[in-house]
């Protein structure tokens, strides 16, 4: 397998473990958690503020570029 195909995989897989992981926490919670919320909760922790800069340089390297 190339480099490509295998990180591909994992992305997917990831992608697969965090749905699994939302869907079982779902019920826990007061309801759908509007973008405003997650981001909140993402920005208190040190990882979720490393990911929310790096989630958006991937959209826009990815979606806004030329």
């Amino acid at each position: 397998m190339t480099n490509g195909v295998l990180l591909s995989a994992a992305g997917f897989l990831v992608l697969f473990v965090v749905g699994v992981a939302i869907e079982v926490c779902a019920p826990l919670g007061r309801g759908p958690a509007t973008a405003g919320r997650a981001l909140s909760a993402a920005m208190r922790t040190t990882p979720g503020r490393a990911v929310v800069p790096l989630t958006w340089l991937w959209l826009g390297v990815h979606f806004l570029a030329r």
